[in-house]
């Protein structure tokens, strides 16, 4: 099985768990902006840790598994995790059971257990 086929199989169900969690949570996740600067922010440490990995020998890949196509040492395909990461992370979190947004006033503190929430 080659690289690209097995991110394949990994991208499906966090697109589809990304799809849901946008349809259904789309006021909890991230803006654009913000997964933005994360995923460039994690492909650069992705590039410069795989490529240190593989320089030192620790990893390696070979080469009828991958596309070909390379940035320095490591295979495109390897950024593929990362990608996913960036998007299957804050879907989950948006999807995450009690995080729905409050439907009270937000200027008003919730009473601490044990008050009344009366004045």
């Amino acid at each position: 099985m080659t690289y690209l086929i097995l991110n394949i199989i990994f991208f499906i169900p966090i697109l589809v768990i990304a799809a849901w969690a946008y349809r259904t949570r789309r006021q909890l996740l991230p803006s654009r902006r913000a997964i933005g600067i994360t995923l460039i922010v994690l492909l650069l440490a992705t590039a410069v840790f795989d490529n240190v990995l593989i320089a030192a020998g620790i990893v390696d890949y070979n080469p009828d598994l991958i596309l070909g196509i390379r940035l320095a040492l490591a295979p495109i395909e390897d950024f593929a995790y990362t990608v996913g990461a960036c998007i299957l992370l804050p879907s989950l979190w948006a999807l995450v059971p009690g995080r729905a947004p409050n439907q009270e006033s937000s200027s008003s503190p919730a009473p601490h257990p044990g008050e009344s929430g009366g004045g």
